[in-house]
């Protein structure tokens, strides 16, 4: 913990230490006071290199002393979170609220409890530990679920029966997808993007050829069978199928065209499982287009 100060730190150790946080809290005081001397320059050079990662560094929820939640370098820090207000004051109640407390907490910085790291647990007994997992069960990803520990300890106050901290991965950006097996984007958008749990959402696609993105006929038929090709192409990028596709939205010029379009249609996605489907006459598409299609596939 502290360089060279194993001995003083095991000497600082108190009887009755109250949760892991405030006895961490309470040796770093201790060992300032203790080490105050310092040449300048080190003292300096240790607070310049403070400041000029302070900018990296998000914090939200302050109050007197700490922060609810601190983000850097990806990585989302959870103030320990305690629950006072309970009806009965159970280990159950209160590590219910708890986690209600870590999933608006995350929310807060943009997350969610699938991308959690670490969690950790004191309670005041852990002979109620099966109280406080039967709760956790229910409320944990559990194709998700982070390393934990859980140790018995003294809290805050005599009411608190519970404490949880934990660390989270911010949810990844959206990752842009570009291919050239499939007609460019007509506008500013993408052709498709990715986002973290692997749902592909593909803009609306016309019957334009990828290499002269000029109309691939003028029929209702050839246009919406490039179309469905464009959207092939641009999942197959991404390493899915067009059996991965799990809506489809068709816009047409001409609802008169449904029947024609639904024959391109079923042959397109024979084989494989149909994916839901929204259907509308609009009143005029890109291009002059007679159909337009989108997707929403999963990897």
């Amino acid at each position: 913990m502290f360089p060279n100060d194993n001995a003083f730190v095991s000497s600082f150790v108190p009887r009755n230490a109250l949760s892991a946080t405030h006895f961490v809290r309470s040796v770093s005081w201790a060992w300032r006071a203790q080490h105050r001397t310092r040449s300048p320059a080190r003292t300096k050079a240790v607070i310049t290199d403070s400041m000029a990662g302070a900018s990296d560094i998000k914090r939200f929820l302050p109050g007197p002393r700490f922060n609810q939640v601190v983000v850097y370098n990806g990585i989302v820090y959870l103030a320990g979170q305690v629950a006072r207000d309970t009806p009965d004051g159970s280990v159950g109640a209160q590590t219910r609220q708890i986690l209600a407390k870590i999933d608006r907490l995350l929310e807060t910085a943009g997350t969610n409890k699938s991308r959690l790291l670490t969690a950790n647990i004191w309670m005041t007994d852990i002979s109620k530990a099966p109280e406080m997992n039967e709760e956790w069960a229910k409320w944990v990803d559990k194709d998700n679920m982070p390393v934990r520990a859980c140790v018995q300890s003294s809290l805050l106050d005599d009411s608190i029966t519970v404490e949880i901290q934990a660390t989270a991965a911010l949810s990844s950006p959206a990752t842009i997808v570009k291919t050239e097996e499939a007609a460019a984007a007509v506008g500013p958008y993408n052709q498709a993007v990715v986002v973290d749990d692997g749902t592909v959402y593909v803009s609306g696609c016309i019957g334009l050829l990828p290499k002269t993105g000029i109309m691939a006929g003028a029929s209702v038929e050839e246009q919406t069978e490039q179309a469905l090709q464009n959207i092939k192409a641009i999942v197959e990028a991404v390493g899915a199928s067009v059996h991965s596709i799990v809506k489809t939205t068709i816009l047409l010029d001409d609802i008169n065209d449904f029947a024609a379009v639904n024959a391109i249609y079923s042959r397109f996605f024979e084989g494989g499982a149909v994916p839901a489907r929204s259907c509308f006459a609009a009143k005029q598409l890109p291009k002059s287009a007679l159909v337009e299609i989108e997707a929403i596939a999963k990897l």
